[in-house]
C-alpha cells in the first residue's frame, strides 16, 4: 500500500473548500431573506464581525480532512467517483446532519430552512469531494525538465 500523498490531499482539499464556499455563497444569496428573518428572531444581525472569516477557514480544514479520508479509504474501495461519494456521505453525516439534528431538535431555526440547508449541503459536499478526489493522486506528476 502506498503512502498518502499529503501535497495532493492539501491541493484537493483546498479546491473542495473553494467549491463549498462558492456554493454556500449561492445558498446564502438565495436564502438571504429567510436567514435574516431567522437570525432577527434570535436577536442576531447579519453584520459581519471580526470572526466572520472563521467558517471559511474551517471549511478549508474540513476540505483537507475530507480528501484525506478519501485517500485513506480508496485502498479498500478503489479510486474514483464511487469512493468519493462514499466519502462525501460520511463527511456530510458527521458534519451537516449532526448539526441539523442539533439545531433542529431545539427549534433554533425554522425547520424548512434546516431541511433546505441539509439538502443543499449534501449536493455541495458531493460535488466538492468528487472534484477534490479527482485531483488526488498517490504520486505527484513528474517534474518538467
Amino acid at each position: 500500500m502506498r503512502p498518502i500523498n499529503g501535497k495532493r490531499v492539501v491541493l484537493g482539499g483546498i479546491v473542495a473548500a473553494l467549491i463549498v464556499n462558492a456554493l454556500e455563497g449561492v445558498f446564502g444569496f438565495l436564502m438571504r431573506a429567510e436567514w435574516e428573518a431567522a437570525l432577527q428572531s434570535l436577536g442576531v444581525s447579519m453584520k459581519p464581525g471580526p470572526a466572520a472569516f472563521l467558517p471559511i477557514v474551517w471549511s478549508f480544514v474540513i476540505g483537507i480532512l475530507t480528501i484525506w479520508l478519501y485517500a485513506a479509504i480508496r485502498s479498500r474501495y478503489g479510486p474514483g467517483p464511487k469512493t468519493a461519494i462514499r466519502t462525501a456521505l460520511a463527511v456530510w453525516c458527521f458534519s451537516t446532519v449532526t448539526f441539523a439534528f442539533a439545531i433542529g431538535s431545539i427549534g433554533l431555526f425554522p425547520a424548512r430552512l434546516v431541511r433546505l440547508m441539509t439538502v443543499w449541503s449534501l449536493v455541495e459536499v458531493m460535488i466538492a469531494t468528487t472534484v477534490g478526489a479527482w485531483i488526488y493522486r498517490e504520486e505527484d506528476f513528474p517534474a518538467i525538465s
